[in-house]
């Protein structure tokens, strides 16, 4: 495998979010919300969240309202999650999730179990992807994608269920 793969490869191994007793515990401005987001998630991942992304998913209900325009610690917990979700699943069934764990009050719990499967997936899938043995990085590139392919598919059939709980 070349070296552009590997060093991919042990990238998404590596992959994990803080824990919840590292996220800020302070009041943070939009900005520095923003800031925060984007260094914890990897390159991309946050999709170049903005202000109105964000006033957007609090209008939507899928991010609790700030406190006097200020955010805390489950602010950042449930946008680390949308941002890490948003790309596979439609916003409408990241509230559906948020919902099933108690809404605003089971964000903390939530993001204990999302953050143990978040890097328990990226070190599962890069080892996967690493015993594949691919001839070159298309057959990778086509591994990758239609992995995720079917586990959006999975995922996206079980969303009818989670409030069954």
């Amino acid at each position: 495998m070349r070296e552009k793969q590997s060093e991919a490869l042990e990238a998404l191994a590596g992959c994990a979010l803080p824990p919840w007793e590292e996220l800020p515990d302070l009041e943070l401005y939009m900005d520095q919300v923003l800031s925060l987001v984007s260094r914890y998630l990897p390159a991309g991942e946050d999709k170049g969240l903005t202000a109105s992304m964000v006033n957007n998913y609090v209008k939507q209900k899928a991010l609790p309202p700030p406190v006097n325009k200020r955010y805390g610690r489950s602010h950042i917990a449930a946008l680390l999650m949308l941002c890490s979700l948003k790309s596979v699943m439609p916003i409408s069934a990241v509230q559906q999730l948020f919902q099933s764990w108690g809404g605003a009050e089971g964000l903390e719990a939530l993001y204990g179990v999302f953050r143990e499967m978040y890097a328990r997936v990226n070190s599962g899938v890069s080892a996967q992807l690493s015993a594949l043995q691919a001839r070159d990085g298309r057959e990778l590139f086509l591994w990758a994608a239609l992995g995720s392919r079917a586990a959006q598919s999975l995922a996206m059939e079980l969303l009818d269920g989670l409030g069954e709980q």
